[in-house]
């Protein structure tokens, strides 16, 4: 059975590093485990709500290119259905497969069309 995606827990904006359930740096945190567990409010992209706002350049260049929940890179995917619909219906198939192209997460797997 794979492993569950990697939830964010702290802020991925290099030098911020706060959590993202208490919003204190990490060393301060007085979040418990079970707190933990559900997911963070108000993140987008892994940053939280303060860095956003601070940092409003560097968030810009996030928007678009990197997955909405943890920050990471997102590539394209197609999947295999798609794939073999561009085979079998040679010409017109390349079409289908790439209508049928998602935005896939490096790192958490999270699909987005």
């Amino acid at each position: 059975m794979p492993n569950p995606p990697p939830k964010p827990i702290k802020c991925v904006r290099k030098g911020c590093g706060k959590c993202l359930f208490c919003m204190k740096i990490v060393a301060l945190c007085e979040c418990s485990e079970e707190d933990k567990k559900e997911e963070p409010k108000d993140v987008m992209y892994g940053w939280c709500h303060k860095c956003r706002e601070k940092y409003p350049e560097e968030y810009k260049n996030l928007v678009g290119s990197h997955c909405t929940y943890c920050g990471a890179d997102i590539e394209d995917y197609y999947p295999p259905i798609g794939i073999c619909l561009g085979i079998v219906l040679f010409p017109l198939g390349i079409i289908v497969c790439c209508m049928l192209k998602e935005k896939q997460c490096v790192k958490c797997n999270r699909l987005t069309s």
